[in-house]
């Protein structure tokens, strides 16, 4: 007889009991993969709604977005044997990136790059100039984390599994995302075929539609460098062995060029009134109406961060963007780099390097040498962080006391010109409460709530600081004898913690998304170009100089051609090939973006013809031969 004493097995048990079976264990893989996915989606995708159409109209968008994540759980699965573990700890690792991406693109409009990884110490750096509340936040969450972590390992119990299982599992989870990785995520044709919200060439709009996780992927495969097509090393070794003879006994003014953490002309805006207050670009502008001087702006790499690319840009006369790679532009200098510093040695200049921040951020220690500066200033042994910081970082007077030390040293005890290169500091963000409280430093007709108020006064107070240390320099410059140049740039834009939300409340023409122009404007800063007046009478008028090399009357280069341009107006008889090619290129189309060009006439344009494009290819090979392939004396 049937023992009808008997229950049925609950569902709590039937589930339990599936969970210990290969079946039920692949079901739950995939379905926490799929809400991972779904989480980091949510957290890093503003336009949820569009992009939900992208994926309707390519699923296997989203099939790319997810595989990674159950690739990871069956891994830790099979290496564990705990489903719950596994999958909290996947969880963690995908959220904790893509809580990363959000905050870098609110901060600087770039999504996380696997180049980042690399940059820990320059994070921890950075990271120790957040305002308290932010540290404990991300505190907060890194505790959250670990506890999640450790619970889920004690409470998840050990699925019953033979170890043959165990290791095929894994050699079939390793081989799946090795062979997913090369034929999948590093296929730049497939990635490029899907569809994108709003612009395409704005990284984080990749991100956004294609998905962090297969973003990210895709991101780690094209780090890899390889030479262009159509490459031609000897081509460029030919080239480089046309090298010119510097004229004899001609005479050379100092150039001190300096460039400004996140200086910026946002201040001029209609909707901005400094009536009361200190114009941030009082000296500036009074600079640039000098006869004596050229400006404009310089179309740089980046938005919101990316300096040593700026630097690299302008130091070397070649371009981060034609690299094509999401790692710094200084990974890649690994020996002497016949760039500006060690051209003008050959001139006769002797050269020095100045930046007020750690010797080992972007490595410079390294790369400053091999760029050609003899002598290079660091925090570490040149600056006291403790007595000259200034929202966390050495402040402007102190740097500005260096650059004129330096330079009146050199006057008075050498007979060779100086060209001194200085990267300032103390205006790098974040800007809540960087300088502490502070009254606000202008008045507008745009409401703005007590948060937004202070972050663009503390913004232009470091502003302000620069300024005031121009002008001070060009004092000095104005009342020596000597021929004194000044070149002065900003970096990059400022990256505020509320994202694009200044550009779009105050009306700035600036816009990732937007018209040629607007797009441009988020990666332009103001630059000046100023001579004292015997350094006039040593070179010659401004404006004949700028007239004579065809200059825009705008002022608006990429910043590739902004060093090479100095040495033209300033050292006769420059004439090194690669410089030959840039001036040629800078001529007719004195900004080359990626995809957006401004011809001689000031015409934006995404077209350019045949021979330009001959020219912007050579450039681009002509920069892999010097970073790769140059053997310098």
């Amino acid at each position: 007889m049937p023992d009808h004493n008997k229950t049925k097995p609950s569902l709590l048990y039937k589930i339990k009991n599936l969970m210990n079976k290969p079946l039920g264990i692949a079901l739950a893989s995939l379905f926490w993969s799929v809400f991972i996915t779904g989480i980091v989606y949510l957290i890093t995708t503003t336009q949820i709604l569009r992009v939900g159409w992208r994926i309707l109209q390519a699923p296997t968008m989203l099939l790319l977005n997810i595989l990674p994540v159950l690739l990871v759980i069956l891994l830790l699965f099979f290496l564990t044997r705990k489903l719950f573990f596994s999958v909290s700890c996947s969880a963690v690792l995908f959220i904790f990136f893509a809580v990363t991406d959000r905050i870098k693109v609110i901060m600087r409009q770039e999504p996380l790059l696997p180049t980042d990884l690399t940059l820990v110490k320059e994070t921890v750096a950075i990271l120790k100039t957040f305002p308290v509340y932010q540290l404990v936040l991300i505190g907060l969450m890194l505790i959250a984390f670990v506890v999640l972590l450790v619970l889920s390992f004690r409470k998840s119990k050990p699925v019953k599994l033979a170890a043959a299982p165990r290791v095929i599992g894994l050699v079939l989870v390793i081989a799946c995302a090795f062979g997913a990785n090369q034929f999948i995520y590093a296929d730049k044709g497939r990635y490029d075929a899907y569809p994108t919200v709003d612009n395409p060439y704005f990284q984080v709009n990749q991100y956004n539609t294609k998905g962090m996780i297969y973003s990210f992927l895709h991101q780690y495969n094209i780090t890899k460098m390889t030479a262009p097509e159509g490459y031609d090393a000897k081509y460029f070794a030919d080239l480089e062995n046309t090298q010119w003879a510097p004229p004899e006994n001609q005479e050379y003014p100092h150039i001190i060029m300096i460039m400004g953490e996140a200086f910026s002309d946002l201040s001029e805006n209609p909707h901005l009134d400094f009536t009361g207050h200190r114009d941030p670009l009082q000296n500036w502008k009074e600079i640039c109406a000098s006869d004596n001087a050229y400006s404009g702006h310089v179309v740089v790499a980046n938005f919101g961060g990316g300096t040593s690319n700026s630097e690299y840009d302008v130091l070397t006369g070649c371009a981060t963007r034609y690299l094509d790679n999401p790692l710094p532009s200084y990974n890649f200098i690994h020996g002497d780099f016949d760039g500006i510093p060690r051209q003008l040695q050959k001139v006769g200049y002797e050269t020095l390097s100045i930046h007020p921040g750690y010797a080992w951020f972007y490595n410079r220690q390294n790369v400053y040498p091999d760029l050609g500066f003899e002598t290079c200033y660091f925090l570490e042994d040149s600056f006291d962080l403790a007595t000259q910081g200034y929202g966390g970082y050495i402040n402007e007077v102190v740097t500005m006391d260096k650059i004129i030390d330096t330079l009146d040293t050199h006057i008075k005890e050498k007979d060779s010109p100086l060209f001194s290169f200085t990267v300032t500091i103390q205006n790098h963000g974040p800007y809540e409460k960087h300088y502490g409280t502070l009254p606000a430093n202008f008045s507008t007709d745009v409401p703005l709530d007590e948060n937004q108020t202070d972050l663009l006064t503390q913004y232009f107070a470091g502003v302000i600081d620069a300024d005031e240390q121009i002008g001070r320099l060009k004092e000095y410059a104005e009342n020596s004898d000597e021929p004194i140049v000044l070149v002065y740039f900003g970096d990059h834009l400022p990256g505020f913690s509320n994202g694009m939300e200044f550009f779009d409340l105050l009306d700035y023409p600036i816009d990732a998304n937007g018209t040629p122009e607007e797009q441009l404007a988020v990666y332009e800063t103001p630059y000046f170009i100023w001579q004292n007046d015997s350094a006039e009478a040593l070179c010659g008028n401004m404006s004949d100089l700028t007239s004579k090399l065809e200059l825009p009357g705008d002022g608006l280069i990429s910043s590739q051609f902004l060093g090479t341009t100095v040495l033209e107006l300033f050292v006769n008889g420059y004439e090194s090939p690669l410089h030959r090619m840039n001036d040629r290129l800078r001529r007719e189309l004195p900004v080359c973006a990626k995809n957006i060009y401004v011809d001689a006439e000031g015409n934006y344009t995404e077209y350019i013809s045949s021979e330009q494009q001959e020219m912007v290819k050579t450039l681009k090979n002509w920069q892999y031969y010097k970073l790769f392939d140059e053997k310098t004396p």
